[in-house]
């Protein structure tokens, strides 16, 4: 409360406190008198819930900020998902796991991420680094200017949902343009180095504004696209959204994809090992689970060839890797799991036997075209129980920066039982 005169003072509150901070403390500090002052505004936001249930420490459901960092999850993702589902409304909203899975992952790494990471190797590699436009640049500017003023009325007004629609809209047409040029076609002919270029540095800049706008809801990752990749010695401002870039420095890998594993996780009480770095490699999955189990027991992902999410993990030793008991399986039934919006509840036959396994694949198979297929599953992982039920196992699955998840499946004549060596 003791602030400068000068300083515009926002106090924002949640709806269960609105009768003691605009009624109570503002008399309060009224006839406090100086130094202390009123605030100029009290914002009130709604509660989160939690995959339908309220908050509830006595019942132990919630989310637990300090959970949350344990395992592993940025910060910044939850930060934009809250920004995300907020207007100048006193609503309340709902954090499910899938939702904040499917919404980081598309928006902030499908989306966004992704201009700078498939733009910027042809910049580097052919251009040295040098960004060149053709045609009007001060119209360029001025397109920019005009979104930046357009978001910039949304913050003001605490429409941070529309802002953030807004923003990953705009992701949308800088994609839709680039993939329209195909610069990949255009990097084959030396003739149209120029085009190239200019497609590529036109990504860039956008990549570029909508850094700025985002700067705001993730300032650590703005601040490393500034200083890292635009090679500014400072932080993005304001006004930067409308100044085109005229070099990069070459693309290091900016934000990971979230991992269906911290997720679940996050509402377990069991310690989960760190991912590697650009997602859960199948490497660093499986050592984890030739010693310690992993957090869930449904599937690991290894990333995709050509992603910064396929490089080399940890290595481990012959010894660690023979620990783990790879098997082929077959999927003799496969079904939804009610209540949950990404399982699917998996029987495998080992040859041995059957178990039951819960993958997180729903959004990439409908169950009926996975019966009769061939897997692999991790065969001796420590059985966990899930609030479905208890999986036996982790049948394993691909994914990268881009959208999709693919099952790992052996050769056709492997057969059930067989061992992964």
């Amino acid at each position: 409360m003791l602030v400068a005169p000068d300083t515009e003072q926002i106090h924002f509150i949640g709806k269960d406190i609105i009768y003691f901070h605009t009624l109570f403390l503002p008399a309060m500090l009224k006839f406090a008198g100086p130094p202390y002052r009123v605030p100029d505004r009290v914002y009130v936001h709604g509660f989160i819930g939690v995959s339908g249930e309220k908050m509830s420490k006595s019942r132990g459901t919630g989310l637990s900020p300090l959970r949350y960092l344990e395992v592993g999850l940025n910060a910044e993702w939850l930060r934009y998902y809250i920004a995300a589902k907020l207007n100048a409304s006193v609503e309340d909203f709902d954090f499910t796991p899938e939702d904040f899975l499917a919404r980081v992952n598309s928006d902030l790494i499908g989306k966004y991420v992704n201009i700078a990471s498939r733009a910027a190797n042809f910049i580097t590699r052919r251009f040295g680094g040098e960004l060149s436009y053709s045609g009007d640049t001060e119209r360029l500017a001025d397109l920019a200017q005009a979104h930046a003023s357009l978001i910039q009325q949304s913050y003001e007004n605490r429409e941070f949902g529309k802002a953030m629609r807004d923003i990953m809209a705009l992701a949308d047409r800088i994609n839709q343009e680039f993939d329209a040029h195909q610069p990949w076609v255009l990097a084959r002919d030396p003739g149209r180095a120029a085009q190239l270029q200019d497609v590529c540095s036109r990504a860039l800049q956008g990549f570029k504004l909508l850094s700025v706008l985002l700067t705001p809801v993730l300032p650590e990752l703005g601040a490393r696209v500034a200083q890292q990749f635009f090679g500014l010695d400072r932080e993005f401002r304001w006004s930067d959204a409308a100044v085109l870039p005229e070099r990069i420095k070459p693309y290091q890998h900016l934000m990971t994809r979230v991992d269906p594993r911290q997720l679940d996780a996050l509402f377990d009480s069991e310690p989960v090992p760190a991912p590697a770095a650009g997602g859960v490699s199948a490497s660093s999955a499986l050592a984890n689970a030739g010693t310690t189990p992993p957090a869930t027991a449904n599937t690991a992902t290894a990333g995709t060839a050509g992603s910064s999410a396929g490089a080399p993990s940890a290595t481990l030793s012959i010894e660690d890797f023979r620990k783990v008991d790879l098997r082929v399986a077959r999927i003799v039934e496969a079904e939804a799991v009610a209540g949950a919006d990404k399982l699917l509840k998996l029987t495998l036959d080992l040859g041995s036997g059957t178990r039951t396994v819960f993958a997180g694949i729903k959004s990439a198979y409908e169950p009926a075209a996975l019966k009769g297929r061939l897997t692999v599953v991790v065969a001796n992982l420590a059985p966990r129980k899930m609030k479905f039920g208890v999986s036996e196992g982790m049948v394993l699955a691909a994914s990268g920066e881009a959208p999709g998840l693919f099952l790992l499946s052996p050769d056709s004549g492997a057969v059930p039982g067989m061992r992964i060596t």
